[in-house]
């Protein structure tokens, strides 16, 4: 990818990756910034990838001035259920989020990414349950890929999301966009990953002195191979040492527990701190290869937003594809990995 980096082809990705941040100010034809919003579901673990698209969209929030009356995880409001109960129980500081959706009418605004589908279960039930406590309220689903593997799941899906009549849904790429507006009959627009919204910060500036390359590789249920242990190999949650480790565990284990002195600072202000300290390792780690090599898609997207070459493979159905032909495909510095692709 030598020829990639020639001024001509660093001109021509950083005009798309402009142009995807300006496309993400649609969202406010459908998101008011004049009405006041709650952020839910934000991501409260290690992966860097919904960290990213979370930063992304506080920055989003930020620029254009929305009135955000509070923002809140899924352990906010839910817990596992016991032996004796469903596997999903909303917790009584549910009420809370009620007052703020029907007393006080504010948009609720749901986290993007990709675990909209039967592949992550708990986030999904989630997901179904908030749309069906508030019907009447106004409800925008950020960019999400949206894949069942199973068409029962996908039609039951279709159903209850269709069933809300005030539900706009942003699908990062066509496919996803079908499901919305062909089985769930509902309104939707493509739009790209909320990350976007980071191209320019300073903190992802490069230094000019790359070389080598990182290799990137899931070691989750969305990866398309055998877990590997190769030192040479990374993923996110190489990141995390013993006092990072315990750090995840105990703000998550503070927002699980439904006492109002927990709310004396809010669950949000602490879980950003981590935030964003674990991308900004994120970054470090980026920052002194020239290639970056990956089948994670915000190995991808944060490769485009430091101006990396990037190599991409594919996981369990797709997404990488779909999302770079459709965003990321009029840029020289991204291309798919060759060998991969023809041993598949």
């Amino acid at each position: 990818m030598a020829e990639a980096r020639s001024p001509d082809n660093f001109r021509c990705h950083h005009q798309l990756m402009t142009q995807l941040k300006q496309r993400l100010s649609r969202i406010t034809s459908v998101m008011p910034v004049g009405r006041p919003l709650v952020y839910l579901d934000y991501p409260v673990h290690d992966n860097v990838g919904d960290l990213l698209i979370h930063q992304g969209a506080d920055a989003f929030l930020a620029d254009y001035g929305y009135d955000v009356r509070g923002r809140f995880s899924i352990h906010d409001f839910s817990r596992r259920g016991q032996a004796d109960e469903s596997a999903f129980v909303l917790k009584p500081s549910i009420a809370s989020l009620d007052r703020l959706l029907l007393r006080e009418g504010c948009t609720l605004a749901l986290h993007g990414g990709g675990n909209f589908g039967d592949l992550w279960p708990e986030f999904q039930s989630f997901r179904e349950t908030i749309i069906q406590r508030y019907p009447d309220t106004p409800i925008v689903i950020l960019p999400q890929s949206i894949h069942f593997g199973s068409a029962r799941e996908r039609a039951r899906a279709a159903r209850l999301f269709g069933a809300h009549k005030n539900l706009f849904v942003f699908a990062r790429d066509a496919e996803s966009l079908r499901f919305v507006q062909d089985d769930m009959g509902g309104a939707g627009d493509i739009m790209p990953d909320m990350a976007h919204q980071l191209w320019g910060s300073r903190g992802l500036a490069s230094d000019g002195r790359e070389s080598g390359t990182l290799v990137l590789r899931r070691r989750d249920r969305e990866s398309r191979r055998a877990a590997s242990t190769a030192d040479a190999e990374f993923d996110w949650a190489d990141l995390n040492g013993r006092l990072s480790t315990f750090s995840l565990r105990a703000l998550r284990k503070w927002q699980t527990i439904d006492n109002p002195l927990r709310h004396a600072v809010p669950n949000y202000q602490l879980w950003r701190i981590y935030r964003d300290r674990l991308i900004r390792r994120a970054v470090d780690v980026f920052r002194p290869y020239r290639t970056i090599d990956t089948d994670r898609l915000h190995g991808l997207i944060l490769g485009a937003l430091m101006s990396k070459d990037v190599r991409y493979g594919e996981g369990t159905y797709g997404k990488l594809h779909r999302y770079v032909q459709l965003w990321l495909g009029d840029t020289p510095l991204i291309e798919p990995d060759a060998v991969k692709q023809a041993a598949e």
